[in-house]
């Protein structure tokens, strides 16, 4: 879930206050106390095309690659770790009957249901809406982008990604499609907890069904206004690793080389696994 905009914002605010102190690095709970939603998505989700930076873009061609074909489609789709954010399963709407959307932490949450029905303080997403739109070839399209998607998402669920069942106590049938961007890296502590997490998310999933993982790779946190949020450092070899070892067929590899070495979001490089999971 990490983009430029909050290296650039984050940096300046260091400049301006001249703040020299490492930040504590918080944790699980902290999601539920301290993280604000509307802030994360003012701050990351304020801009896509940045000169010499790639990533923003790359996860959305690739999304809209996947979904465009028309093969990825069902019932329902499942996002887990949603943030406060819709972008990723805008290219999905037309293609599912429901889309639900889920989070750990209560601001994302609250950032969600505003968008859906339209309050104040809403975050802004007529950018995406309008740079999909722009990719379908017909960018005068975004406002029917919007008004397919608004009525898909017809739940908002809390989610613990390191319960057995992540929606606890929801009891929902296994879905046909999972989604997940920067959700289980920014949740885990360590690489083991990484993989159970990855376990419990998949156990959501019928067989048969897809898995479409957006992975930030060599990134140990990330900023949030003054706040530091902790993640774990995987490779690209993690990510496939864990895919791999919880009956999920590897479909297709997207790579892309965007990284940054500065404090606010160190990172180097990111993937989107397309996944299949086996029949049992």
């Amino acid at each position: 879930m990490l983009t430029l905009s909050i290296i650039h914002s984050t940096c300046l605010k260091n400049k301006l206050t001249g703040m020299a102190t490492t930040p504590q690095l918080r944790t699980g709970e902290d999601y539920k106390t301290i993280f604000d939603g509307k802030i994360y998505a003012d701050t990351l989700f304020n801009q896509i095309e940045v000169e010499g930076f790639t990533f923003t873009e790359f996860r959305l061609k690739t999304l809209h690659k996947i979904f465009s074909k028309g093969t990825i489609k069902g019932k329902c789709l499942l996002d887990i770790g949603s943030g406060p954010c819709i972008h990723t399963v805008i290219p999905a709407a037309k293609w599912f009957d429901e889309i639900i959307m889920t989070d750990y932490a209560p601001s994302n949450r609250d950032m969600q249901e505003k968008w859906l029905k339209k309050e104040s303080g809403a975050h802004n997403w007529d950018m995406y809406f309008k740079y999909y739109s722009k990719l379908d070839g017909n960018e005068n399209n975004w406002q029917q982008l919007e008004a397919a998607l608004r009525p898909k998402i017809k739940r908002v669920f809390a989610c613990d990604v390191f319960l057995p069942n992540p929606l606890d106590p929801i009891q929902l049938d296994q879905v046909d499609v999972i989604c997940t961007s920067a959700c289980l890296e920014s949740a885990s502590s360590d690489k083991e907890k990484y993989d159970i997490a990855m376990k419990n998310v998949v156990s959501l999933l019928k067989p048969g069904g897809k898995l479409i993982l957006i992975g930030i790779l060599n990134c140990t946190h990330y900023s949030v206004g003054s706040e530091r949020f902790q993640c774990v450092s995987l490779t690209k070899d993690d990510v496939v690793n864990t895919v791999k070892k919880n009956d999920l067929k590897i479909i297709e590899i997207f790579d892309d080389d965007s990284s940054f070495d500065g404090d606010a979001a160190p990172f180097n490089g990111s993937v989107i696994i397309l996944a299949e999971k086996k029949q049992t």
